[in-house]
């Protein structure tokens, strides 16, 4: 009875924490971005950061905040200390033209417009970017610049806030090619991160095994959904299909509903991974589109779509290494089945709850 309790509460405790998450969290994946064009000797920055990595600098206010002229100059104040362009040594003046709240894919924040103009012609820069690593240290930034047809791409983090900028001059061609390793490592990293940053992908993967006896029929069950997810995003991405965000989050609130109450008559997970296949189809529309917007590299689309899909291979397995065995062990209790059909049910009124929200 006490390790029923105790189980209850557990459960119960998790439930909690997918709850707390708010729509603009579930299902997420980071969409900061610095996004740098250059004319001559100008710099027009476009920043967006989102509003979950401001929230514990500013609060929870920041649509008034960023229409008020007092709290307006606060937030500037702050970007003037946190983001800073040197062309020889010396640090050009910050300018803020605008700034305005904004939605990007599921994504909701505040974007930037920033000008920094040099004495001359720019043909290298310093980037020091040191915004909410001390709030939110995981933060970070799709760095994209442009100059006439050249185009860098590289990412920002806590281990990589100052970037040397070479731009093409005569002979853009003697210039070295962008680090290409480097970008697709972040591109995995950004993978893993979505998993275990996406509550309602969580949720749904939680979902999916609760009913899998055997490590390999949820192994099947999370492969499957991996591929399915690889299809739509690449034809997203790449703009072979176009997609409403608005409807795609709608539905994967549904396919959660639709497995929670699966599972309260179904008690076998055989055939389980073709449904997951079908759904992964949708789940990977969510994200597609805001990953598109982060700035994919031209040069290696194909390869970060690529190492952004094995770090969700990655992040999912393990959370399956975690949360398998615990649920395999809790299978040889007579109980199982009651407590596995009373948390289908929660999850069901939570999934339902985010699908009220989105519609």
């Amino acid at each position: 009875m006490k390790q029923r309790s105790f189980l209850s509460m557990f459960i119960i405790m998790i439930l909690l924490f997918f709850g707390t998450a708010t729509t603009s969290l579930a299902h997420s994946i980071n969409m900061n971005y610095s996004d740098l064009t250059i004319e001559g000797n100008e710099i027009l920055y476009d920043l967006f950061i989102e509003q979950r990595d401001l929230f514990p600098q500013f609060g929870t206010d920041l649509d008034n905040q960023v229409n008020d002229e007092l709290a307006a100059q606060k937030i500037e104040s702050y970007l003037q200390k946190g983001l800073r362009i040197d062309v020889d040594s010396k640090p050009l003046k910050m300018e803020l033209d605008s700034m305005n709240m904004a939605q990007k894919g599921a994504a909701r924040g505040v974007e930037f417009q920033l000008k920094f103009i040099a004495d001359e012609e720019i043909e290298q820069f310093n980037l020091h970017y040191d915004l909410v690593f001390d709030d939110a240290p995981a933060h970070t930034s799709v760095l994209m610049v442009h100059a006439g047809e050249y185009f860098q791409q590289d990412m920002i983090d806590s281990t990589n806030r100052d970037i040397l900028i070479n731009l093409p001059q005569d002979h853009p061609q003697d210039l070295p090619e962008p680090k290409i390793g480097a970008v697709l490592w972040k591109y995995f990293k950004l993978g893993i991160e979505h998993i275990l940053t996406g509550y309602d992908h969580l949720l749904f993967l939680l979902s999916l095994v609760l009913i899998a006896s055997r490590f390999k029929d949820a192994l099947k069950i999370v492969t499957a959904f991996t591929i399915a997810h690889s299809i739509t995003l690449f034809l997203v991405a790449t703009d072979r299909i176009q997609v409403s965000s608005h409807w795609v989050e709608s539905l994967i609130a549904l396919t959660i509903c639709y497995v929670a109450v699966e599972n309260m008559f179904v008690q076998k997970a055989k055939w389980r991974w073709l449904l997951t296949a079908l759904f992964g189809l949708i789940h990977g529309m969510g994200f597609a589109g805001a990953l598109a917007e982060t700035g994919l590299p031209k040069s290696n689309l194909i390869g970060s779509l690529l190492t952004f899909n094995l770090g969700v291979e990655a992040g999912q397995l393990m959370v399956l290494c975690l949360l398998l065995p615990f649920l395999l062990w809790l299978r040889r209790f007579p109980w199982y089945r009651k407590m596995m059909i009373s948390t289908s049910c929660l999850i069901f009124v939570l999934a339902f709850y985010w699908l009220i929200q989105r519609l």
